[in-house]
């Protein structure tokens, strides 16, 4: 429009990074307050979104984009807002009002119903979509590139089987060693200064996570949205990570697979820095101030989550002395991932009875997989005499219904003196896939009683009745330091340590790679990945096709066979490269594909001082095994690229001529022509010297304009 003044652009980075991540209160009363957001099943929330932005000038239309509920598998969303989707597939609300005046007010409202997720089940192998590698990059905030992070991240997940475990471990690693500061509301620190700071809240948790899983090849979003906490409804951050399918991954929560439903997505992002945006076009607009920014959540209805009860606990005995050791085990087969903190709680009162050894385990279990975890407890001995103590041992957990396990003390028995359970490993070091043997011994026990043994997620367990001698044989599951634990239900406990390690041996075989391959040629490159080792390992394959990335990742028993096809548009020198990487180990190799055009050959024939001459000219690439016959004479030449002559002892006249040559790859093209040799006249003679002379002014023109 003539005489208005060009659009003003206001982009509010620093203040939506703000109040975007700030972990205030969000705005409003919170009238039906969630006793336990994290086993909140099924939620239906009320949103409102609103402002005020404030100009000066004559402002003649004013747009508003902003980050607003996302409708995906996890949310259904009814918002009274024009919406446009990003080029990250983020929905954002859009408003518009012409002549908005000096002080423009908004207001949306919509309706969310969230849903917990449960992750039931990964792929054992996949390929990562094209729209999914940007989410493996570095960016500003989010330094994956790092030596130091991904020193870090190897080191965390050092003896993980898949990169569920990577994922998860990395996760317990931030919640476990960053402090939650709420003066760090708004700070948005990259992720090299949480690591160095180690505090911060949502965001500073989320960044760092996602550097780690960026820095080992696992594709990581950045999410922006709200959560039910201690204080209400608050702004928060979280994260996605690809494995096949997006998986939530709540690193400051500890939600992992597992994410309530009080999460309530708003956009997914490739860096931590999340902004909303005004554009206003008017005369003399030369300050914008976004006055209020406001959203408010009002729970309407929710469900919870039924914990998983389907699990056995188990004390060892059932009748301790002071000094008494014993063992509580718990044994179920999940339904869905669980990741998080099992937490065995002691009874309280007047005299601490037992004490729980680490009584929080954080464990990553999968479903449908026998897991085992236990806790070893020790029997007080200041306990007064005569006494009977009966003490509930209370299992809690957000995954797990609550149950308890009676642990009974009579000191009305002097501490037991001498001990009748040994036990030793065969091995203190052993290879994953080996078996493994615990030697158990008792002797001069004076009454019936059990022993067992717990070694992973393999327990056995045997009922005596005076001396008794046996070994367990068992098969590790897991690399790293472990632990067996013999038990005696009197009271008695060894714990066995031992190394699992792994010889693996992954290599590439069979490496397929076309040599040549002609412009617009298909065929494909692969290759075995083979383990000779005995444990299974997880794999990330990377195919580079000269310089573009083709990943995937499996799980490897034996062999992998990979392949992809390749083709390309232009000639020249293409690089094939093939990289694994297994248990922070990388392996590659890689090739070149020459890719060349079909030569094609240019003749003409002269002839002179009693000669007979054929001119070629090879273009597009070389010609190899040239064979020409004419008239009975066969004239070879080896390889030819540009112009060549060749000479024939024959009068003038016509000819039938037969040109069979070879291009680098092996293929034949036979070329059958009738050619004449006679003597050019002055004018024929002019004409070709003058072609001879322009056509190289004509390549330097054409390369010119290319």
């Amino acid at each position: 429009m003539k005489g208005l003044k060009p659009i003003a652009f206001f982009a509010l980075i620093a203040i939506i990074s703000v109040s975007l991540f700030q972990s205030a209160l969000a705005a409003g009363i919170e009238d039906n307050v969630l006793k336990n957001p994290a086993n909140v099943n099924e939620l239906v929330v009320n949103i409102t979104q609103s402002g005020t932005i404030i100009t000066d000038g004559q402002p003649t239309k004013i747009t508003v984009s902003m980050n607003i509920p996302q409708d995906d598998d996890r949310q259904d969303v009814s918002m009274d807002v024009t919406r446009i989707r990003d080029e990250l597939g983020t929905d954002l609300g859009i408003i518009e009002q012409a002549s908005p005046g000096n002080r423009f007010s908004y207001s949306i409202e919509g309706v969310v119903k969230s849903r917990a997720s449960h992750l039931t089940s990964l792929p054992a192998s996949y390929s990562i979509p094209n729209d999914v590698k940007a989410y493996m990059q570095p960016t500003k905030n989010i330094q994956s590139g790092d030596a130091s992070i991904k020193s870090l991240a190897l080191e965390i997940t050092k003896d993980s089987k898949d990169d569920f475990e990577r994922v998860a471990k990395l996760a317990m690693w931030v919640h476990d060693h960053l402090d939650y500061d709420l003066s760090y509301s708004g700070r948005n620190l990259d992720a090299l200064s949480v690591l160095a700071g180690r505090r911060g809240v949502c965001s500073e948790y989320t960044t760092l996570f996602i550097a780690f899983a960026r820095s080992m090849g696992i594709p990581a979003k950045f999410v922006s949205g709200y959560s039910y906490g201690e204080r209400g409804w608050e702004r928060h951050a979280y994260s996605e990570v690809y494995l096949g399918k997006w998986v939530p991954v709540d690193a400051l929560w500890l939600e992992i697979g597992y994410m309530d439903a009080t999460h309530i997505k708003f956009g997914s992002h490739l860096d931590s820095v999340v902004k909303n945006n005004v554009e206003i076009t008017g005369y003399n607009v030369n300050s914008i101030n976004w006055a209020d920014d406001d959203v408010v959540l009002s729970t309407i209805t929710y469900s919870p989550v039924a914990r998983e009860d389907a699990y056995n606990l188990t004390i060892s005995g059932q009748n301790f002395r002071r000094g008494d050791e014993g063992v509580v085990s718990l044994t179920l087969v999940p339904t869905e991932f669980i990741v998080g903190s099992i937490v065995l709680e002691p009874c309280a009162g007047d005299y601490s009875v037992v004490d729980v050894i680490d009584k929080q385990q954080n464990v990553i279990l999968r479903p449908g997989v026998r897991e085992q975890v236990y806790w070893k407890i020790k029997i007080s001995e200041d306990l007064p005499n005569n006494l009977l103590f009966t003490c509930p041992l209370t299992l809690n957990s957000r995954s797990l219904a609550l149950r308890t396990t009676d642990a009974f003390v009579n000191t009305q028995y002097p501490s037991r003196g001498t001990r009748s359970l040994s036990a030793h490993v065969a091995s203190s070091m052993v290879e994953l896939g080996d078996e493994q043997k615990v030697y158990i011994t008792v002797k001069d026990l004076a009454k019936d009683a059990k022993v067992g043994v717990i070694a992973g997620d393999a327990q056995e367990e045997w009922s005596i009745d005076g001396d008794f001698q046996t070994f367990f044989t068992f098969k590790p599951k897991e690399l790293g330091e472990k632990e067996v634990v013999v038990y005696l239900s009197e009271g008695e406990l060894v714990s066995l340590k031992y190394t699992v390690t792994s010889q693996m041996q992954v290599t590439l075989d069979d490496v397929t790679v076309p040599a040549y391959l002609k412009v617009g040629e298909k065929k494909n490159v692969s290759a075995f990945i083979v383990n000779h080792g005995s444990s299974e390992e997880s794999v990330h394959m990377n195919i580079n096709i000269d310089g573009t990335d083709n990943f995937a990742s499996f799980m490897l028993k034996t062999k992998y066979f990979v392949s992809l096809p390749v083709s390309f548009s232009e000639k020249g020198a293409k690089t094939i490269l093939f990289e694994a990487s297994v248990a922070g180990m990388n392996i590659s190799e890689a090739h070149v594909i020459e890719v060349y055009e079909e030569p094609v050959i240019v003749y003409d024939t002269d002839y002179s001082d009693g000669k007979a001459i054929l001119k070629l000219d090879v273009r597009n690439s070389k010609a190899k095994n040239i064979s020409i016959t004419i008239a009975g004479q066969e004239k070879k030449l080896v390889e030819a690229f540009g112009k060549t002559s060749v000479e024939f002892a024959l009068a003038p006249g016509q000819y039938q001529m037969e040109i069979n040559c070879y291009d680098v790859a092996g293929n034949r093209y036979v070329t059958p022509a009738t050619i004449e040799f006679r003597e050019k006249n002055f004018f024929e003679q002019l004409l070709a010297l003058l072609n001879e002379m322009i056509a190289p002014l004509f390549s330097l023109f054409n390369k010119a304009v290319q």
